[in-house]
């Protein structure tokens, strides 16, 4: 063995997908935008966008996230962090703290800006928003609720859980891709055929114009929501449910009558085979 050989240090660390997660987390300017828009707290010693840019890695990639999160970053790059930072800096109490401070930021712009930034990287197509909606479910006591958050409220739980609060989250899609572009929250008791007019607003604005085909599932099929949709001239794919009258008339229409359908939309079957 050589001289070179002898003195060599080697250090060996498991990365696994972390370098990919951390491309795109600098492709999308997700580390500036937490420096642009997430204040550091005075005598603070750590950066708020370093503890939550690697919280963003940590939920990608940990099999379990937001767990052990100062273990996981030991395991996977302490004293190797682009960030600068070893592994202790990632504690529980760091990371309550600059959530904290995330929770105070301007949150909507700053989702905005990460949008627009994904739009013109990827040049993505937005002329076709998919909506859905789902719940969160908590558990536990939440006795002291920022008067300025979403309310933790009892709903109609898709985890099948009445007993437990809930709020409502409803996400926006591109269907160039399925990449989130949007989300809004909701309290907990909210339905949701009474989240798509705001949603369909908020999109509106952002995209900054009005004919993207709107695409959801039957809870927009109201008379309200589909009137407001049109009359902004916005275009919207849905279900007609099964329990209206009209797809019941519709059915006994088609018992003694032809249909001469006309071409209006068309998707591939992503279930059917090559």
């Amino acid at each position: 063995m050589g001289p070179f050989m002898e003195q060599l240090n080697v250090i060996t660390k498991r990365v696994d997908v972390l370098p990919m997660v951390k491309y795109y987390i600098d492709q999308l300017g997700i580390y500036g935008l937490f420096s642009k828009y997430v204040k550091k707290p005075e005598q603070s010693p750590v950066d708020p966008a370093q503890i939550l840019s690697v919280v963003v890695a940590n939920i990608i990639c940990a099999s379990q996230p937001l767990y052990k999160v100062e273990q996981w970053a030991a395991d996977y790059m302490d004293g190797l962090s682009e960030y600068g930072l070893n592994a202790s800096m990632y504690n529980d109490d760091q990371i309550a703290k600059k959530l904290d401070c995330l929770f105070k930021a301007d949150r909507n712009s700053f989702m905005c800006e990460l949008s627009a930034n994904a739009i013109g990287v990827y040049l993505l197509e937005t002329r076709q928003i998919h909506n859905d909606s789902t719940s969160v479910t908590f558990t536990g006591e939440y006795e002291n609720q920022h008067p300025g958050a979403v309310k933790l409220k009892y709903g109609f739980n898709k985890d099948h859980r009445p007993d437990c609060k809930q709020i409502v989250f409803g996400l926006n899609i591109t269907a160039d891709g399925n990449v989130p572009l949007s989300f809004e929250l909701f309290d907990g008791n909210r339905t949701d055929d009474t989240t798509h007019v705001p949603n369909w607003n908020a999109l509106r604005e952002f995209l900054g114009e009005s004919d993207f085909i709107y695409i959801a599932d039957c809870k927009l099929c109201s008379q309200k929501n589909l009137d407001h949709i049109h009359e902004h001239g916005g275009i919207f794919i849905t279900i007609v449910p099964k329990n209206r009258s009209e797809v019941k008339q519709f059915h006994e229409f088609l018992k003694t009558n032809s249909i001469e359908w006309q071409y209006a939309y068309e998707t591939p079957n992503s279930r059917k085979k090559a």
